[in-house]
């Protein structure tokens, strides 16, 4: 089945709590948003902040840390693909269970997956003669590669022949995804459209993020770009805007794609571009797993205003 190397990677994703508004097959999130929405100015000061959003030193601004790492037993890293990979799993077991698309019959799929603690009740409706599925996942207390997950996930997608070829995640405020790793935890309204092409994996993210410590922050068309090196280095491009709650937004891009050998927590390669308002950018440019420089240019003149070395 598809996206089975996602297990070698990142991890879930984001959401919001009590932030009202919502509802909405995707969750409301653009109109449930309270937080800054004007292009933020990027500085010395607050671009540590995006920074260690963006590569996970801080939880409180934790929801681009959930593209960059991947969860590691009780380590920080990513949330995204680690629930994606959960989720992923899920599905494969419920269609590994029939027929393969070629050769199904109308079929409603109910069971219960059993992770390793916890479990996930399922149902999967897939008519006869077409390509799509949907149906709802129930995780229950639900611990895989170090993140547990609580709460439901409406999904629907398109088969191939005998394989998924995309799937949406949808997280309504109604009945939220909580997805925690260690201490960390964070909850989830939204969408995730996942799309399969081979090796690699696209994912269109539409999420509020609700942060242990209360900050909601916002993901808008934050597409992630997973290639796996099928025992070699796997690869990572990241674009989209990213909303934090007083600092306002930047736009994310990764001009120098970032390469992650499958069991590190971090990337030890690559550059991640922070663009605010006049031209304003944060620059992080991937040293090693273990560390990254972290560069200012606060009004575009291509001059950097600060440049220091940060750890992960």
């Amino acid at each position: 089945m598809k996206a089975g190397y996602l297990g070698m990677i990142l991890g879930a994703s984001l959401v919001l709590s009590a932030c009202g508004g919502g509802g909405d097959d995707d969750g409301g999130v653009s109109t449930a948003y309270t937080g800054s929405r004007t292009l933020a100015d990027v500085t010395v000061v607050n671009g540590e902040t995006f920074a260690s959003g963006g590569l996970g030193a801080s939880q409180s601004v934790g929801s681009l840390a959930n593209a960059t790492g991947r969860p590691q037993g009780g380590e920080n890293g990513s949330f995204i693909l680690g629930t994606i990979n959960v989720i992923t799993n899920v599905v494969n077991h419920s269609l590994g269970k029939t027929a393969s698309r070629a050769s199904s019959q109308e079929r409603i799929v109910s069971d219960t997956f059993f992770c390793s603690s916890g479990s996930v009740q399922f149902l999967l409706d897939i008519p006869d003669s077409e390509d799509s599925f949907s149906g709802y996942m129930d995780f229950i207390g639900c611990n895989e590669a170090g993140v547990m997950i609580d709460g439901r996930v409406d999904i629907s997608g398109i088969l191939t022949i005998n394989d998924i070829g995309s799937m949406t995640l949808t997280m309504k405020d109604a009945s939220p995804l909580v997805v925690s790793s260690g201490a960390d935890s964070v909850t989830f309204i939204g969408t995730l459209a996942m799309h399969f092409n081979g090796a690699t994996t696209t994912t269109v993210t539409n999420l509020l993020v609700i942060n242990g410590d209360g900050s909601v922050e916002m993901l808008e068309n934050f597409t992630l770009v997973f290639t796996d090196g099928y025992g070699g280095n796997n690869s990572l491009a990241i674009s989209g805007r990213y909303y934090h709650p007083v600092e306002g937004y930047v736009e994310i891009t990764t001009p120098v794609t970032m390469l992650m050998n499958p069991f590190d927590v971090w990337p030890f390669f690559g550059t991640m571009l922070l663009t605010g308002s006049a031209g304003s950018i944060a620059q992080i440019d991937i040293i090693n797993n273990a560390q990254y420089t972290l560069s200012i240019d606060e009004d575009g003149d291509g001059n950097w205003k600060s440049s220091e070395v940060v750890n992960f």
